[in-house]
């Protein structure tokens, strides 16, 4: 099957040009199975901050969004048995995008036959967003057979209790929270709420940024099941089926 989306026919905006993905496994921490990927949205002349920037102050988010989508996508055909494929949408995307008959409809549709290995990430920024519209784009994306993840949780608070209300598949820590971990109390406190709140919604939580042997044992030792970060690999074109722990790993 062949992953060529044109679903800006009649409009076509001005976009980044050369538009390719990396991914970077997500990772078993105690076990160091790999049990999916994040796409990454890259360019070889600008950085993905600059470009999405761009896209803001043009007004082209949703277009830019759905050709960084379609550039990810192109992996699903030989993406690895077993794993998900973790799949970034901008808030404004979500809500506008995501129902029938427009942009984010066709495009779940077309790849329907994958929609078991799919899992769709809302950044924290969906926190400026109308819940309302927000639970009306996670339904329909549930409806047609895909996961949810709540990407880049910072903190506890009401809005994030709210966002939890959505029951999503996975939560996401941002790795600032997560980096230096094990020398942070703070920051430990926080993860531990979330943790306990990820488990009272249903949901596998998942941390971002582990950078060193410290942190991971700590997130081990604290019960969280998932990481992703340097630690384990950094992003690359091609997905990877299997990850070699250091022979220092806790056992």
């Amino acid at each position: 099957m062949k992953f060529i989306l044109n679903l800006f026919k009649k409009h076509k905006p001005d976009l980044p040009e050369n538009i390719y993905s990396v991914y970077q496994p997500i990772v078993d921490i105690a076990t160091w199975d790999v049990i999916g990927h994040e796409a990454f949205a890259r360019s070889e002349k600008e950085t993905p901050v600059e470009m999405f920037q761009r896209s803001y102050e043009k007004g082209t988010v949703i277009p830019f969004d759905f050709r960084c989508l379609a550039a990810a996508i192109k992996i699903l055909p030989a993406f690895p048995e077993g794993q998900y494929l973790f799949l970034n949408i901008e808030p404004l995307t979500l809500e506008r995008a995501f129902e029938e008959g427009k942009e984010g409809d066709s495009f779940l549709r077309h790849i329907k036959t994958y929609s078991g290995k799919v899992v769709f990430e809302v950044t924290e920024g969906v926190k400026k967003s109308d819940f309302a519209f927000i639970k009306k784009g996670v339904d329909f994306i549930r409806t047609l057979g895909y996961r949810f993840a709540l990407d880049d949780l910072s903190e506890i608070g009401a809005q994030t209790l709210r966002l939890a209300s959505l029951k999503p598949d996975f939560f996401k820590v941002d790795m600032h929270l997560i980096q230096g971990i094990s020398n942070n109390y703070m920051n430990q406190q926080i993860v531990r709420e979330m943790a306990h709140l990820g488990r009272m919604n249903g949901a596998e939580m998942i941390v971002e940024g582990i950078e060193s042997k410290e942190d991971c044992d700590f997130m081990s030792n604290m019960g969280i099941r998932y990481g992703q970060g340097f630690y384990f690999a950094r992003p690359a074109r091609e997905p990877v089926t299997f990850l070699q722990p250091p022979k220092n790993t806790q056992t």
